[in-house]
């Protein structure tokens, strides 16, 4: 997108007096991202991948010490996760790439049967912006084909993690997709431009990669949990008088590691116990402001 299409105004102060379904005034979005074998690695794309627990090895080999980190999230992880969202009643979105869904059958469909949302993530972690256009239509297809076959649905989401300038014009000429999320850029969902695509905010702060090398901001599950329920309270707080929207992400090999799993059970108890939030999926979130929020703004 070039700058002189850049939004610095957005909504500005603009309060919203809509409410979300139930009469809710802050709807909570928890995000999975499952990813694991779609990471980089010399064997697949010929780089090293960066992040991790650790720092990467220094020259152009496997790092099969990254590599069995990241299957930690695909082999364990991800069941933690699951059984903590079952535990909780929770239902989020989880970002999937089509080749970290290929790659673990059991966790798709137990992922499908607990009523989560699938979102696509791309084939794997292959950056948007590196595509011509072509090429990254030709991508997102086969993800959209590959998630259709083995969930029965085409996703309504999409979030590249690397978007490229072309990626929001190709996401709504596909059809199936009612959202993008590859925006960091407010507490509501929007629109770039009349009759675009709805995007649906992510974000970079909520996130539980600062665990991660080389960010390491958080250092153990209360950092996280603190830093979740600060962001929590002040958006409820706000949310009073102008509705919101929340966003939490999350990592099967991140979240998934027993002690940093405490923090989203402390985080689902603490806000389960607030009657004015509704945790919902971004399929819903979007659909909901698509169907009864936009026709009143």
């Amino acid at each position: 997108m070039s700058e002189s299409k850049r939004d610095f105004v957005g909504y500005g102060n603009k309060k919203f007096h809509f409410s979300w379904p139930g009469g809710k005034r802050l709807a909570v979005s928890i995000v999975v991202n499952f990813e694991e074998g779609s990471e980089h690695s010399v064997a697949t794309d010929g780089m090293v991948e960066g992040v991790g627990e650790f720092l990467p090895v220094d020259i152009k080999v496997r790092d099969v010490g990254n590599e069995s980190i990241y299957e930690y999230g695909s082999r364990v992880g991800i069941w933690r996760i699951l059984s903590t969202f079952k535990k909780y009643e929770t239902r989020a979105t989880f970002f999937a790439t089509a080749g970290a869904l290929q790659a673990n059958k059991p966790a798709t469909d137990a992922i499908v049967k607990a009523g989560h949302e699938i979102c696509d993530h791309g084939l794997t972690w292959t950056e948007h912006f590196h595509m011509t256009y072509d090429q990254e239509k030709e991508t997102i297809t086969k993800s959209v084909a590959i998630i259709e076959e083995l969930t029965g649905k085409k996703p309504a989401g999409f979030y590249a993690r690397e978007p490229s300038v072309n990626t929001l014009k190709i996401v709504q000429e596909m059809g199936n997709f009612i959202y993008d999320s590859d925006v960091y850029s407010d507490d509501v969902p929007y629109r770039a431009s009349p009759g675009g695509i709805l995007l649906v905010p992510y974000t970079p702060d909520v996130n539980d990669f600062h665990f991660l090398s080389p960010m390491h901001r958080f250092s153990n599950s209360s950092d996280f949990f603190v830093y979740m329920k600060d962001s929590f309270d002040v958006l409820r707080e706000e949310a009073k008088t102008s509705s919101k929207m929340m966003s939490v992400g999350l990592h099967a090999r991140v979240t998934g590691r027993a002690g940093r799993t405490v923090a989203l059970r402390k985080f689902l108890e603490y806000v389960k116990g607030f009657d004015d939030v509704w945790i919902a999926t971004r399929e819903e979130i979007a659909k909901y402001w698509i169907e009864q929020v936009e026709p009143t703004i």
